[in-house]
Parts: C-alpha cells; sequence; structure tokens
C-alpha cells in the first residue's frame, strides 16, 4: 500500500503491527549471529518433552549435589534451576538475609523459576539479553509521538520480558538487591487465583532481582484513567466485579492486600488482575495489628489510619476509594482538599471518613447503595466481597447493563475508517468508542468471556503499545 505522506504511513502501520513483529525486529537489532544461529537451531530441532524431562532432572540432581555438598548457597545452588514453591522462598530468603559484602561474590546468574512450560532453561542458566529479553515499555493509552515511559514501583522498574525460545512475553519487575524483602513475592507464590497476576519466577542477576510474572495487555486502571479520564459505570462494575473475586479468595485465607488502588489493577483482555504484594500479610487471628501504616493515604480505611488493629474489611474501604478514582478520574480528598494545602490526609480520613461527598454525581443509584456498604466506616458493618458480589449494582440485567457482560477490546482494530463507520452506528453512551467489530471482519469474537473497552478511540486512535505501562509496586 502506498502512503501519500510519510508519516502518516508509519502511525497505520504501527497501528495495524503485532506487538509480536515488534519485538521480534527489536530482538533482531540485538542478536548476534552466533545467538540467532542458537536460536534458529532451538526453533527448527526443538526438544521432545523426554529432553526437556532428562534436562529437568540433570538440574535438580546436580542441585542436590550442590546442597549435599555444604557450600553457604547450598540450598539453591549457584545457577538458576527449576523448583517449587518452597524453593523459590527459600532462595529469597537466603538472598534478602545475606550481608552487603557476601552479595558481591554471588555467581553471575542464580534463581528459581517456577514455570517450565515458558522460561526455558540452557545448562542451568536463565541469561538476561540473551535466553529472555527485556524491553522498557511505553504508556499504553499515549498518542504516538507523546513520548516513551519505564515504570517505576516503589523500589523497581517493571519491563516486558520475553523467553527467546517459547516467545511468552512477561512482566519483569527490577528490585535493587538492597530494598528486596521476601514479603515482595511470598503470597504471589503462595496463592493462585485468576485474578491474581501469578508469579514465574525470581532470578537474581547484576545485583538486581528480577520478578517474573504474568503481564497485562491493557495497562493499570490508573494508567487508563489518566489518559482517557473516568470510566463509564459498566467498565466500573466489569473491574470491581473481578477486583472482588480475587479479594474474595484472599480474604477466604486471611490475607489483606493492604495496597488496593488503581495503579494495582492491570486490565487484560479478559480479566483484571491484582499486583503489588509488597504489604500484603496473612492474619493469624481476627484482627491484625501493625506496626506502622501500611498502604496509600488517598485509599486508606479509618481503622488504618488510627493503627489500633483492622482486618480483611480493610481491602473493601479501599475498593470503594478506587471505584471514585474510577468514577471522577480523581482520588478521594484531593478535589476538596487539595495536596498542595493538606500534605497529609490521615487526619481528614480520621474525622471525615467516609468521602461520600466524593462520589460522581452521575452515579446510579444502585451503585451508590454499593459504595455506601463498600465505604461503611465501622468495619464490623461493612459488606465483605462476598457479599458485594452478590450486589445488584454489579449484577445488573443484561437488558440493562448489556455491556458488562460483553465487552469489545479496543485491541482489534484501530484506525479511521472504523471510527468513521463506528460514529455511524446508533449508541446509547455519550462518547464515542469502539465496542463491535462490523460483521465482515476478520476478528473471531470469542463468544462467552469478558472484554474491557480499552478506550480512548473517541476522536483519535491511541496505539496500544505492549502490557501495562504503571508500576508492579
Amino acid at each position: 500500500m502506498d502512503y501519500k505522506y510519510e508519516n502518516a504511513g508509519l502511525e497505520l502501520l504501527l497501528a495495524h503491527m503485532n506487538i509480536e513483529d515488534i519485538i521480534d525486529a527489536v530482538e533482531n537489532l540485538y542478536h548476534s549471529e552466533e545467538e540467532e544461529e542458537e536460536t534458529e537451531l532451538l526453533f527448527e530441532e526443538g526438544l521432545s518433552q523426554e529432553e526437556m524431562d532428562e534436562n529437568e532432572e540433570t538440574l535438580d540432581d546436580e542441585g542436590t549435589e550442590q546442597t549435599a555438598g555444604g557450600t553457604e548457597q547450598g540450598s539453591v545452588g549457584n545457577r538458576v534451576r527449576y523448583g517449587t514453591v518452597a524453593d523459590l522462598l527459600s532462595f529469597v530468603n537466603l538472598i534478602s538475609n545475606m550481608q552487603p559484602e557476601a552479595l558481591q561474590h554471588l555467581p553471575d546468574e542464580m534463581g528459581v523459576l517456577l514455570n517450565k512450560k515458558h522460561m526455558v532453561l540452557k545448562k542451568g542458566r536463565y541469561r538476561i539479553d540473551l535466553d529472555v529479553l527485556l524491553f522498557p515499555w511505553v504508556w499504553t493509552y499515549k498518542t504516538p509521538g507523546s513520548g516513551g515511559h519505564v515504570p517505576k514501583g516503589s523500589f523497581g522498574k517493571v519491563h516486558l520480558a520475553q523467553d527467546t525460545v517459547t516467545r511468552k512475553r512477561m512482566a519483569c519487575k527490577l528490585i535493587p538487591i538492597e530494598h528486596f524483602k521476601p514479603a515482595d513475592v511470598e503470597i504471589q507464590a503462595r496463592f493462585h487465583h485468576e485474578n491474581i497476576a501469578e508469579l514465574y519466577g525470581a532470578l537474581l542477576w547484576d545485583q538486581n532481582v528480577h520478578l517474573f510474572m504474568e503481564a497485562g495487555e491493557g495497562g493499570s486502571v490508573l494508567e487508563k484513567l489518566d489518559s482517557c479520564g473516568p470510566m463509564r459505570e459498566f467498565e466500573i462494575i466489569w473491574v470491581t466485579k473481578q477486583v472482588l473475586k480475587g479479594l474474595e479468595y484472599l480474604h477466604s485465607h486471611g490475607v489483606i492486600h493492604h495496597d488496593i488502588k488503581p495503579s494495582n489493577i492491570v486490565l487484560m483482555s479478559d480479566k483484571a488482575v491484582l499486583v503489588d504484594f509488597g504489604l500484603t500479610v496473612q492474619m493469624t487471628g481476627e484482627v491484625y495489628i501493625p506496626r506502622d501504616l501500611r498502604g496509600t493515604e488517598m485509599y486508606m480505611s479509618p481503622e488504618v489510619v488510627l493503627c489500633r488493629g483492622h482486618n480483611t474489611k480493610t481491602d473493601i474501604y479501599s475498593l470503594g476509594t478506587t471505584i471514585i478514582h474510577m468514577q471522577t478520574g480523581c482520588p478521594p480528598w484531593v478535589r476538596r482538599y487539595p495536596r498542595s494545602a493538606y500534605p497529609s490526609y490521615l487526619y481528614i480520613i480520621h474525622k471525615q471518613a467516609p468521602p461520600l461527598e466524593d462520589i460522581a454525581e452521575d452515579c446510579s443509584v444502585a451503585m451508590r447503595s454499593f459504595l455506601g456498604r463498600a465505604l461503611e466506616k465501622n468495619p464490623a458493618k461493612r459488606s465483605s466481597a462476598s457479599e458485594l458480589l452478590r450486589d445488584e449494582a454489579i449484577n445488573p440485567p443484561r437488558e440493562e447493563q448489556p455491556r458488562c457482560w460483553s465487552l469489545d477490546s479496543a485491541l482489534v482494530e484501530a484506525s479511521h475508517p472504523l471510527l468513521r463507520q463506528h460514529s455511524q452506528q446508533p449508541d446509547n453512551t455519550q462518547e464515542s468508542s469502539l465496542y463491535s467489530e462490523p460483521e465482515d471482519s476478520g476478528h473471531v469474537r470469542r463468544k462467552g468471556s469478558l472484554y474491557i473497552d480499552l478506550g480512548a478511540i473517541a476522536g483519535y486512535y491511541n496505539l496500544v503499545r505492549g502490557p501495562p505501562g504503571t508500576e508492579y509496586g
């Protein structure tokens, strides 16, 4: 296809390119001829299941021998290996308890991988920039020319990672060894649920702990809000239900997340997942009494601010404040009490919670009632995740909120012709967006699963470029 304008052609080309094609192009730039030949050989010949099993058994035998040898790092060995959750936790406890001078003498790389299907070890190694590639990614919803962004957490960066053999794309959080703590991985490794980002493994390399985990194509809720503005209620309902399912599972095991907020909810094509478990704790009794504040101020519950003890209901309150943020595009309290004049919201939360005045004016009656139950100041009267999952606000009749049950992804197509075609179709929402494909679209619709509207197709298309562009932590 010939393009009249060079820049316009480039934009359209990028819009229709698959992210895998882009990654392949970048990969070819950085791979040496020797590395390419090695990768091609692996692709051509492949490894049979029996050979992979033999390799794993060999690695396990080597690990046993090293452990029996009584070396200081004997519990994990001086390399990378497949292991169980117990092996992974032993590894992270070992490196977190090491003295700084001991860390300087560690091998080039060591770690434990939980995922044998998508992460291929070679002779006990999983080398950065060879066996797995790392790419800084950009904001998912930013328009072309808006500049890149490398997401940062409290003590780490998040990169897009891809295994060179299986082509599996993952999120990789890099945490400096001096800031790493076992809590960053413990809960995520021990508990598995579809609405909790799956942890694939941990690797120590170049004085950084690399945490490999499930990647989200749609970015975080905060990223969507910052780029696209307030979310519509059917989107909020879909996200809220996904988060409640994850919280119901965690709370049933006595686990408190402690930091539910838009940046810690990551969107995927058919689900949303919780991330950042650095502040998470598992209660041993009915009440957890913290030694310090846990969470992010604007989303904290009144009982957390008091520091006299709380339980899993604090996550429900934080979800309520997160819904207000999704409705208005602004965290609770901030509009009425600007950050410039109020550097801390702790006293305001203590005296004035809950922030019912910050609920959006166009909020439906059912959702307003839902928020009243979630933001109840007395945690004993506050609804649980299981109770809220049955609330009518997030289970509307299909005829009233059909898009809560079948949201089509804006990842399918992003071009001006489709926008014009869609603008001619009737829509009962105030904003224009791409909800359904034309009948002649070649895209196969995945019936029975939910799709999040990744938004911002109104007026000018946005390139969706990579997984989440905000922090995993």
